[in-house]
């Protein structure tokens, strides 16, 4: 794509955060919605949580061949065809006369959104060439999509207390029609990539991410575990099938030389760690505040705007500090804010739970939002060709659902079972207590273990050819 203005290059940018903001937003803003469309539609708790499950499920599992797709099809039809299909999803949503419809809905929504994500992320790669003008822009990309959760929770429940859950649907059909109408301030694609699809590679890396993501947001509700396990066994295979089919593929969907790099294989590993640390601290924080403390939805949501200001404050503080210091220092500084908030939130006391351990605690977690998100977007575009950046937007958005899933398994897993079952039954009981400290500790060790395997890869890079020494610039 031509160089475009810098006025032209900063309209397209809000476009492009806009979309991103609807994505993300959309993944949160139904959370609080929840209760009435059960009250309505009168669906067990066990078929509720599709709602949620089937626009993750689909997110995920369609990511990489989303991002693909804006090679083969340009990646301005691919982001209008993502967007359309947006706008239709949500409006079937809020129309949806039964729970079976308005699940199918969703699952289109989180097909769109794998169309969107990707084509957002190699547009700014595009748009800013790499350096202080880039990380500029991932910065600012970074922090819109990170304040995107909580927005959700706090429109959704306004929307939800106004005018009814509908509405929380109708809401982005608005957003979808304004970005399509304003998407040719972006640059068209002259030509696609005309190299044939990958589909044996697309077909069992779309179902494998997808028994993975469903196997993980399902550990605990399937009666049987055998259908976990299951599940998860069918997974490896489908993944492993998929890395033998890229080796031999003359244009495989994911170029495993990508991976080789320790700097982009460090990134990579970052974004799974956000994902694995910022959904999962809210989902447990929320219930927390809503069960044990008893404040209302809207209440507990607005208790997470001091960290959605210091993720946009740290996100734009983090491209200039890279521009300055590289990525490798800014995304270990992530990290370690990470496991400070980790260990703040399993401290969690019975009263001034709030301002001793909840504040102090998402405010270091927000920190390392900022610094993580940008470090990881910066280094996965450094250095990278046009034909690969599919890939890695690909695998920058589908990482952190990856890292949530697994996450987010294992907090729930050890609440219950340090709860002895009282996390529901008895929220205010010493026993529930006990559930939500072992989470937070659960998740300080996973942040932990993950956050050694990125000093590991970031510390000393490979050896690499003279062609691949620019993947690596900016690392040191």
């Amino acid at each position: 794509m031509r160089a475009r203005s810098k006025n032209t290059a900063n309209m397209a940018l809000l476009l492009l955060c806009a979309a991103q903001l609807t994505v993300l937003l959309d993944a949160s803003i139904v959370q609080i919605a929840l209760p009435s469309i059960q009250q309505e539609f009168g669906v067990a708790s066990g078929r509720l949580q599709w709602i949620t499950t089937a626009y993750t499920l689909c997110f995920g599992g369609f990511l990489l061949i989303g991002s693909r797709l804006g090679d083969r099809f340009g990646r301005r039809r691919t982001l209008a065809a993502g967007v359309w299909l947006f706008a239709f999803a949500s409006a079937a949503a809020g129309f949806a006369p039964a729970s079976g419809v308005l699940i199918a809905a969703r699952a289109l929504q989180g097909l769109s959104a794998a169309l969107i994500a990707p084509m957002v992320f190699v547009f700014v790669a595009a748009l800013f060439p790499e350096g202080p003008s880039r990380n500029r822009a991932m910065g600012i990309l970074s922090s819109v999509s990170a304040a995107g959760f909580v927005t959700g929770l706090i429109l959704g429940g306004t929307l939800t207390e106004w005018f009814g859950w509908r509405a929380v649907f109708f809401v982005t059909v608005l957003a979808g029609v304004f970005i399509a109408a304003a998407l040719p301030i972006l640059p068209a694609d002259k030509t696609g990539d005309r190299r044939p699809l990958d589909l044996a590679g697309a077909m069992t890396a779309t179902l494998g991410i997808g028994c993975l993501v469903l196997a993980l947001t399902e550990t605990g509700t399937l009666r049987d575990a055998f259908w976990s396990g299951l599940l998860l066994a069918l997974s490896v295979l489908l993944l492993a099938l998929f890395v033998r089919i890229e080796r031999s593929a003359p244009h495989p969907l994911l170029p495993l030389n990508l991976l080789a790099g320790r700097p982009f294989a460090g990134a990579g590993a970052a974004a799974f760690l956000f994902g694995s640390v910022i959904g999962p601290s809210i989902f447990m924080l929320t219930l927390y505040m809503q069960q044990a403390m008893g404040l209302a939805p809207l209440r507990a949501a607005a208790a997470f705007l001091p960290q959605e200001l210091t993720v946009m404050v740290a996100a734009n503080l983090a491209g200039r500090c890279i521009s300055r210091f590289g990525t490798k220092p800014v995304l270990l500084a992530g990290v370690t804010a990470f496991a400070l908030g980790s260990w703040r939130l399993s401290q969690l006391a019975a009263h001034e739970a709030y301002l001793a351990c909840i504040l102090p605690g998402t405010v270091l977690i927000g920190v390392g939002v900022g610094c993580v998100m940008v470090g990881s977007s910066v280094a996965m575009t450094n250095g990278l060709a046009r034909e690969d950046q599919g890939a890695a937007a690909g695998l920058w958005n589908v990482a952190p659902q990856i890292g949530a899933s697994v996450s987010l398994a294992m907090l729930v897993s050890a609440a219950d079972w340090f709860s002895q079952g009282q996390l529901l039954h008895a929220p205010q009981s010493p026993a529930a207590l006990a559930g939500y400290r072992a989470a937070f500790v659960t998740l300080l060790i996973y942040t932990a273990i993950i956050g050694s395997g990125i000093w590991l890869l970031l510390r000393r890079p490979a050896p690499v050819s003279r062609e691949q020494t620019a993947d690596s610039r900016g690392m040191e």
